[in-house]
């Protein structure tokens, strides 16, 4: 069962990962915080877990911990540059456990920065 378990996450971690860096991928200036947010749920919903992604992309960085904007379905904004935002998409699942992945980033004019360098790859403990 642990191998299993371990496999099964290991899928889901890979499907997370690849819809992080897609939305990674869509961060620029004058990129919709809601057409990012597509990028990531499409993904993850063309493996039938859309329904297991039930939070927003991300939000805005600043003073507050969560700030505007919201990368999320509910707000439709144009990133500026210069804007820090978090790009976090995660699937979870009852029973199972989760996997949500985050970096912060700088938006910038045709792009932007990961700002945080940690690794990525999964561990099994």
């Amino acid at each position: 069962m642990k191998v299993l378990n371990y496999l099964v996450n290991k899928n889901i971690y890979d499907i997370v990962s690849q819809a992080q860096l897609k939305a990674i991928d869509a961060c620029k200036s004058g990129a919709a915080t809601k057409e990012i947010d597509l990028v990531a749920r499409d993904y993850i919903g063309s493996f039938g877990y859309g329904d297991n992604f039930g939070h927003g992309l991300g939000h805005g960085l600043g003073i507050e911990v969560h700030e505007i904007p919201s990368v999320s379905q509910r707000m439709d904004l144009k990133l500026a540059e210069g804007t820090v935002v978090t790009i976090e998409p995660g699937i979870y699942i009852e029973g199972l456990g989760g996997v949500r992945i985050e970096d912060d980033v700088l938006i910038k004019n045709g792009g932007c920065e990961v700002l945080n360098k940690a690794p990525k790859n999964l561990i099994k403990i």
